[in-house]
């Protein structure tokens, strides 16, 4: 499946990921190309503690959303185990690297990569055994993703580009010159527990050649020696790629290196890009089926019920012929059959569907080879919150929080693989028999792995209603895991209060600034709830997502600590405020009649004794 490049080592290998073909509509037609090869060898040293890999997937589906990868890495001499530090790093980086999410954003998923392998060199380092001890090396790496060059780094290994025969150093050394010195490494993976990485990112153009070169190449040729021995090259292929680099590598020996010397290029070939009427027939090679009734059938399902019907989209509740199993079935409305971003926003709910497998998200089944533009998921049996709404008019805090719990649990799937869902409202979530929650739409979530990649896929706004969406997506100044929390605010508030904090479907104008975002203040809604459940929610629902709190938990802990305490400044809770309004009543009530028929048995008893 991939071209492996590495040295010294076992050869790098990758598993297959045959699922990852089920949506090639996604992604444009010619994605990125390039071309990997290089050089390492131990120069005038009897042990070569340099290591390069690289890994160019050979399907265009992995190549767009995966990106082509090449990394170096130098073991410092005075390790003991250094050259295994520096296979260790490439190759485990670049194996990983196709192993993790590919919703994930390149940055994140670096740093979590690069943390671990150093986490790893840093404990072989502190176990005592000679075996294991000495595991320090410097690493650099480039993703080329789309249009974009992802670069991390580490050391004194560096990243170069070659571009209309200039060449530039895109890293900076982590090294401490002193006086009469070559200076010292001040940064390296196995050093200390915890490290600092550069990351950056460059602008790629066709033809870009990326060089990573180790301290024994740059140490002894400059930049200008480095392209001069590249210009006029065709560097057509691999093998004339490593000729190149090989030839770098004799440069840097015969210049007087005394160290190992290893380069490796990477030559970008074509970068991804598309036009409108590429786009337009890669995403309409499938027909949009008409609205279709009870009775209707397509590919062998007949639709039972017609779930939801708008301007933008038909949900039936569909059953397969000879089948049992109930389905549903979702198909875009033909009102959008000349709108690509409308498109490229349903093919992506496809994708996000595929991907997640969990409970708590409504699953989107594989699709079958079919003419019709639609998908099938599974039929999940329940009321939606906007149902349990109406049944639960006048909740208490411990029946919203019970419910938000569980809601919390299904967002945060989306959350770990770098989603947001930017859309979440009470018809998009259905509560089963047994209290748990679960998300069946979305059309609307952002992947924050593919900000980077030239599809446009999806609407710059989430389509539907507007009062459970963060202010910051409404005005298109970005989104975060925070937006997801001022949405569950908003439900919470509605939950609680029978009406939305801000109801924003009946202004003409959205508010711009924080001054006009201006909602309901719960107490006034509901006087019987504490203060600080008020407070609770009017944090979540704050106009900057910089106010809110950082993470769902954080937001559920404010709001079940409010049902338990409503403390004042010393953090005493009177009695009186401990319950609800309702209990307190039902006890004045209580009190009074057994006040009363105290004072009537006091009177007999008094009337007696006299």
């Amino acid at each position: 499946m991939f071209h492996p490049l590495a040295g010294p080592g076992p050869p790098m290998t990758a598993p297959s990921r045959p699922g990852y073909a089920t949506v090639p509509s996604q992604f444009p037609i010619q994605p990125l190309a390039g071309i990997l090869g290089g050089s390492s060898e131990a120069g005038r040293k009897s042990r070569n503690d340099d290591a390069i890999a690289g890994c160019m997937p050979l399907r265009d589906y992995d190549r767009h959303t995966r990106g082509i990868v090449a990394c170096i890495a130098d073991g410092i001499t005075t390790g003991r185990n250094s050259h295994l530090a520096a296979q260790l790093a490439v190759t485990q980086f670049t194996r990983d690297w196709f192993e993790v999410p590919e919703s994930w954003a390149v940055q994140d998923c670096a740093a979590r990569l690069i943390s671990a392998l150093n986490g790893w060199l840093f404990a072989q380092n502190r176990s005592g055994s000679p075996d294991a001890e000495g595991q320090v090396t410097t690493f650099t790496a480039i993703v080329a993703r789309s249009t974009t060059a992802h670069i991390v780094h580490i050391g004194d290994t560096r990243c170069l580009r070659l571009r209309a025969g200039r060449i530039a150093c895109l890293t900076e050394d982590h090294v401490a010159r002193f006086t009469g010195g070559d200076g010292a490494l001040t940064r390296a993976l196995g050093i200390e527990a915890d490290i600092r990485v550069d990351y950056l990112q460059d602008a790629m153009e066709e033809d870009d050649v990326y060089l990573l070169v180790s301290d024994g190449v740059h140490g002894v040729l400059d930049e200008a020696e480095i392209a001069h021995a590249l210009v006029g090259r065709s560097l057509a292929d691999r093998s004339e790629l490593e000729s190149a680099a090989r030839t770098v590598c004799d440069m840097a020996l015969a210049a007087g290196s005394g160290d190992n010397l290893s380069c490796l290029l990477l030559r970008i070939t074509h970068l991804p890009s598309e036009t409108p009427t590429e786009a337009h027939r890669r995403l309409t090679d499938r027909v949009i089926p008409p609205a279709m009734e009870p009775g209707n059938r397509i590919d062998g399902f007949e639709v039972e019920r017609v779930l939801h019907s708008t301007a933008r989209s038909h949900v039936y509740l569909v059953r397969e012929a000879g089948e049992e199993t109930r389905r549903v079935l979702k198909a875009p409305s033909r009102n959008f059959v000349e709108d690509t971003r409308y498109l490229e926003g349903f093919t992506l709910e496809q994708w996000v569907g595929r991907r997640i497998d969990n409970p708590q998200v409504m699953k989107i089944l594989p699709h079958r080879d079919s003419r019709f533009l639609y998908y099938v998921a599974e039929w999940i049996e329940g009321e939606t919150l906007r149902e349990w709404m109406r049944r639960n008019p006048d909740p208490g805090i411990a029946e919203v929080h019970t419910v938000l719990s569980s809601l919390v649990s299904a967002v945060r799937v989306f959350h770990r693989m770098g989603m947001v869902h930017r859309d979440l409202k009470p018809e998009n979530i259905i509560l089963s028999d047994d209290g748990v929650a679960r998300i069946i739409d979305f059309g609307s979530v952002r992947v924050s792995g593919f900000a980077d990649l030239a599809t446009g896929s999806g609407a710059d706004l989430p389509e539907g209603t507007l009062n459970y969406i963060a202010p910051e997506v409404l005005m298109g100044r970005g989104v975060s895991n925070r937006s997801d929390i001022y949405s569950l605010g908003a439900m919470a508030f509605e939950m609680l209060a029978g009406r939305v904090p801000l109801d924003l479907e009946r202004r003409a104008v959205l508010p711009k600034s924080a001054e006009e975002w201006k909602f309901h203040t719960l107490g006034d809604l509901r006087p019987d709830l504490p203060a600080a459940t008020g407070r609770a929610l009017a944090r979540a629902l704050s106009y900057g997502p910089q106010d809110r709190p950082a993470v769902m938990t954080e937001f559920l802990g404010d709001l079940h600590a409010s049902q338990i305490r409503r403390a004042g400044p010393n953090g005493f809770v009177p009695l009186l405020q401990r319950g609800s309004v309702g209990f307190w009543r039902g006890w004045a009530m209580a009190s009074t009649v057994i006040a009363g028929a105290s004072l009537i048995m006091l009177i007999v008893i008094m009337a007696t004794n006299f």
